[in-house]
């Protein structure tokens, strides 16, 4: 059994490149896969393990999905996959955890053809986790093969990817996740919805679709947007400290971090914003919100162009500030005052 493109949504490119290295035996020892979060990084990683290590391919570079490799590696209980990763999405990943990989990369493989370590979101990896991977990529071990992702090079020391071959994944086009999208049961407008949404992203498509309640706290997201530009920087106070308050209530009993529900938020809000700069501009790009047109339509009315523009740019500011770890309040609060106040009409 062959699996068209590894089973992947685009990226086809990547998928050939992969493919004829090991057709060719001309694997590398370490492969830095880079794009935003979303985009398909994890999987093309894991589906270059399945592939790397099948049993029963027809096809020197393809994977058959049913064999013993395939399916426990899929399973992430492969024992000779090593995935490696901060604790939280937006933690750190630390030394130790890269000792530990080393002491385990130093064995030859249990089972499969090559041992493979998947490092994942490795932006997040402190400097002496960073600096601690130098010497394993610096002398890689027979039969191990490096697999990091990150959502670009520059947000690694450039000691790492100059000892990687890096694949940059480009988004993928709205047709393609929109047609994936009904051939998995989705409706055509809801599907339509998210494929716009998703900007290029398959894997937030999907995640989206397997979870309603995301696009709930979409729209609730949004919702606070439009009434947070119609009151006063009190209330604006106010409601930052009761968010916050609620998501660290709320960490406490499992859910996720507060750093990531802010960044969850501000995704919203710059999807949003992006949309109005959009029409402020006449710009071509089609409109990614298109259930949301009034709300362009009153900020559009209410702001120069100028304004929007600059606007935008706090979000992307507010975006990278939490994650480079600033404290998740302080750079909510500091947006409020950045925030511009229109009209009730």
């Amino acid at each position: 059994m062959v699996l068209m493109n590894w089973e992947l949504i685009g990226h086809e490119w990547a998928v050939n490149l992969l493919s004829r290295h090991i057709a060719s035996d001309q694997v590398r020892h370490a492969y830095l896969i880079t794009g935003p979060d979303g985009v398909g990084k994890r999987t093309l990683a894991m589906r270059f393990a399945q592939a790397v290590n099948c049993t029963d391919s027809k096809n020197a570079g393809d994977f058959c999905g049913q064999c013993r490799a395939c399916q426990f590696i899929q399973r992430k209980q492969f024992p000779d996959l090593h995935l490696v990763e901060a604790e939280d999405v937006g933690g750190i990943l630390k030394v130790e955890q890269i000792r530990e990989l080393q002491h385990q990369l130093a064995l030859s493989p249990y089972e499969g053809k090559k041992r493979v370590a998947l490092l994942l979101r490795f932006h997040e990896a402190n400097d002496n986790a960073a600096n601690a991977l130098l010497k394993t990529l610096e002398e890689p071990a027979p039969k191990v093969i490096m697999l990091l992702t990150a959502q670009s090079k520059e947000t690694l020391l450039p000691t790492i990817p100059s000892r990687c071959e890096i694949l940059q994944l480009r988004d993928v086009s709205r047709d393609q996740i929109e047609e994936a999208l009904v051939e998995r049961g989705e409706g055509h407008e809801k599907a339509a919805l998210l494929a716009r949404l998703a900007a290029g992203r398959p894997g937030w498509a999907f995640r989206y679709a397997s979870n309603p309640e995301l696009l709930d706290e979409r729209t609730e997201h949004l919702e606070d947007l439009i009434n947070l530009l119609k009151t006063d920087r009190l209330e604006r106070f106010k409601h930052v400290e009761r968010l916050t308050r609620d998501w660290e209530r709320e960490r406490k009993r499992g859910g996720e971090h507060p750093r990531l529900r802010a960044l969850g938020a501000l995704e919203h809000w710059v999807s949003l914003w992006r949309d109005a700069m959009m029409l402020a501009y006449d710009a071509t790009a089609e409109q990614r919100n298109i259930d949301r047109t009034q709300d362009i339509q009153v900020l559009v009315r209410a702001l120069p162009p100028e304004q929007i523009s600059e606007i935008l740019g706090k979000f992307e500011q507010s975006k990278r500030d939490l994650q480079k770890n600033a404290n998740v309040r302080l750079v909510m609060e500091t947006l409020m005052l950045d925030l511009p106040r229109i009209s009730e009409g």
